[in-house]
C-alpha cells in the first residue's frame, strides 16, 4: 500500500471494504500503523492558527468561559456538541470545517432534517456570530447553543 498519509479516508475505506481475508487486513494495519490520527484539538488549533485567531479573541467570539476554553485548546478537556459549535461559529469556520470538528469529537454532525441543526447550518453558511445564531434559534423556538 503506497503512501497512506496522502490517501483520503474514502480511499482507505475502499481498501478495507475490498480486503478479502485477515492477511489483507493485517497488511493494511501494518501500512497504516504510523498514520497519525487526527484529533479535534490539533485540527481546531491548526484552523485558529491559519485564521490568525488568538485565544482571547476566541473567548469573546465563542462566549465560552476563559479557563474552560483554555482547557479545550490545550487538549485537557473536550467540548460537548453545543460548545464545539460555539467554538466553530466563533472561529468563523465553514460548514465543512465545522462538520469535521464534530466528527473528530464523535459529537454527531449537523443533520439537515433536524430543525435545530438546520437553523445552525443556515447561520454557519451566513457567517452569523454565536449571539446571532442563538437569537435565530430563540426566534425559531429552538434551544440556544449552551
Amino acid at each position: 500500500m503506497k503512501d497512506v498519509n496522502t490517501k483520503k479516508t474514502i480511499e482507505l475505506l475502499d481498501i478495507l471494504n475490498h480486503a478479502e481475508n485477515s492477511e489483507a487486513l493485517k497488511k493494511y494495519l501494518e501500512a497504516t500503523n504510523d498514520y497519525k490520527s487526527l484529533n479535534f484539538t490539533d485540527y481546531f488549533n491548526d484552523l485558529l492558527s491559519k485564521k490568525e485567531i488568538n485565544k482571547s479573541d476566541m473567548v469573546k467570539r465563542s462566549g465560552i468561559e476563559r479557563t474552560y476554553l483554555y482547557h479545550i485548546l490545550s487538549g485537557d478537556r473536550l467540548p460537548g456538541r453545543d460548545n464545539a459549535l460555539r467554538l466553530c461559529i466563533g472561529a468563523g469556520l465553514s460548514l465543512e470545517e465545522t462538520m469535521r470538528c464534530l466528527k473528530l469529537l464523535s459529537a454527531g454532525i449537523l443533520y439537515a432534517k433536524n430543525k435545530r441543526d438546520s437553523i445552525i447550518i443556515y447561520a454557519i453558511n451566513r457567517s452569523f456570530s454565536v449571539d446571532e445564531t442563538n437569537s435565530l434559534l430563540y426566534e425559531m423556538q429552538e434551544k440556544p447553543l449552551g
